[in-house]
């Protein structure tokens, strides 16, 4: 099973054509003003015009009211949202569009592989299960987590429904690929050169990584 690669953080139309080019599966676009790779509302319509065509395009949230992710829906037009906040499974079920949702495990209430297959189970309708290190922010922090924590998760969860995220880069994806053999991977700061700003020779040494694992 070739394995998915969403890259994220994308904040220009050339990073956008160099990713795709790369081989990306999917793209996602941080609509979240805290980020240092936010977009606006505005900014992420101009930029999913530059995804073509069979590249996913996901538009990543946290905590955003129901009116943004309404206008999100409506204006940017996103293959997939990505709740990476702390969504309940109500909030990001009332949609009915399809979405992602991110967990961080390693902190907070998401300490054991019980406590995250718990989790899970809350999020019936998700396409997908984003599991990303526990950090102070949401994401994009670089760090890694304990793939113990899923231990749980993979007896409950179908393999096309998880996603790992958290410190990838060109020098460990190989090995993380030959031992959890997930179905999608996703990355933001590993393929960086400066928050937001994707580097060309990175980008495609770890998609090259991951084609030769």
């Amino acid at each position: 099973m070739r394995t998915r690669v969403k890259i994220c953080g994308l904040r220009s139309k050339e990073d956008i054509h160099m990713v795709a080019d790369a081989g990306a599966d999917a793209i996602g676009l941080v609509v979240y003003a805290s980020s240092k790779r936010a977009v606006s509302v505005q900014e992420a319509v101009l930029l999913r015009r530059e995804i073509p065509a069979f590249v996913s395009a996901v538009v990543l949230v946290v905590n955003a009211s129901q009116a943004d992710i309404e206008q999100i829906i409506h204006d940017v037009k996103p293959t997939l949202l990505q709740f990476h906040g702390d969504e309940s499974a109500e909030f990001c079920e009332q949609f009915r569009f399809p979405y992602i949702r991110a967990l961080r495990v390693g902190g907070g209430s998401l300490l054991s592989p019980d406590a995250v297959a718990r989790e899970v189970q809350k999020y019936p309708n998700a396409s997908g299960f984003l599991f990303d290190a526990y950090s102070a922010g949401y994401g994009g922090s670089g760090l890694t987590f304990d793939l113990s924590l899923l231990e749980k998760v993979r007896e409950i969860l179908p393999a096309r429904k998880i996603i790992i995220a958290g410190g990838l880069n060109a020098g460990n994806v190989q090995q993380l690929i030959r031992d959890v053999k997930p179905y999608a991977i996703d990355l933001s700061s590993g393929v960086e050169s400066a928050p937001g700003v994707k580097s060309a020779e990175k980008t495609r040494a770890f998609m090259q990584q991951v084609a030769n694992a």
